[in-house]
C-alpha cells in the first residue's frame, strides 16, 4: 500500500499502524512517499515501511510509490486515514471478482461533530463520482499500469483515477469504514466544507472547469476559514 505524505507529523505514524495492524512485511509492504515535508514526518517513519521522496502533489506522489511497489494489489490511503482492522483479504477477494476494476472503502470522519455524526450513519454507493481518496482506493498493479495511474494534477486525481477505473470495469465499494481526520471539516465549519467539496465537484465533472482552476480556488478558501 501507498501512503503520500506532507507534513503528516501528527498522522503518519497511525496511518502506517493502522495499514500494518495484524499483517506481516511479507503480506503488507507499506511505501511512504513524502512530498518534501518541514515538520520531521519522514523521522517518524518506522522501520516496517519503506519511505521514499518525491515532488509534492497526491498524484506525483502516488505514481512514484506505485512505480516501487512490488505487490499485486494497490491500496492508496491518505496519511491523515487509517485503515480498519481486516482491511486486506475484501480487497482481495473484490479485485478477485470478474470484472472488477478497483473500488474504495466507506468512510467515518472523526472527530464527528454536528452533522459529521449524520455523514458518518450514511452509507454510500459504488459510483465513481462519491469514491474519493481519503476513502482508501484500491486496484490491481495491472490495472493501474493499464490507466497510466493518476494523473498528476493539483487536485482531483482521485476522482480522475475512479472515472479511469470505471471506463475498465465495474468498482466495488468495501462495507468496512476508513477513518479519516474531519480537520478541514472542523477548521471552516461542516456545512461551509461540505458546500464547498460539493460546488467544485460541479464545476469539474459538470461545468468542466480546470483542475487548475478548481485548485487556485479551493486552496485560497482554505487559507480563509470564514470564505463561503
Amino acid at each position: 500500500m501507498v501512503i503520500p505524505a506532507l507534513n503528516e507529523a501528527e498522522n503518519i505514524g497511525r496511518s502506517i499502524a493502522a495499514a500494518r495492524r495484524g499483517y506481516t512485511a511479507d503480506e503488507v509492504e507499506i511505501i511512504v512517499v513524502d512530498g518534501g515535508s518541514s515538520d520531521g514526518t519522514p523521522d517518524l517513519v518506522r522501520s516496517d515501511a519503506y519511505l521514499i521522496h518525491a515532488p509534492a502533489g497526491r498524484g506525483v506522489q502516488m505514481n512514484r510509490g506505485g512505480a516501487v511497489a512490488r505487490g499485486e494489489v494497490f491500496v492508496f490511503c491518505h496519511a491523515d486515514s487509517r485503515l480498519p482492522p481486516g482491511w486486506r483479504q475484501p480487497v482481495i477477494e473484490a479485485l478477485g471478482c470478474p470484472g472488477v476494476s478497483g473500488g474504495s472503502f466507506g468512510i467515518r470522519l472523526e472527530p464527528a461533530r454536528g452533522v459529521l455524526r449524520l455523514l458518518n450513519l450514511l452509507r454510500y454507493p459504488a459510483d465513481w463520482r462519491l469514491m474519493y481518496g481519503d476513502q482508501a482506493q484500491f486496484m490491481a498493479r495491472k490495472t493501474f499500469r493499464q490507466v497510466g495511474g493518476f494523473p498528476e494534477i493539483p487536485i482531483m486525481e482521485d476522482l480522475e483515477m475512479m472515472r479511469r477505473l470505471h471506463r475498465q470495469g465495474r468498482l466495488v465499494r468495501i462495507p468496512l469504514r476508513v477513518t479519516s481526520s474531519s480537520r478541514r471539516f472542523l477548521e471552516r465549519g461542516p456545512l461551509r466544507q461540505l458546500w464547498l467539496d460539493v460546488r467544485l465537484v460541479v464545476r469539474y465533472l459538470a461545468l468542466n472547469a480546470e483542475p487548475e482552476e478548481i485548485a487556485r480556488d479551493y486552496y485560497t478558501r482554505m487559507r480563509d476559514p470564514g470564505q463561503v
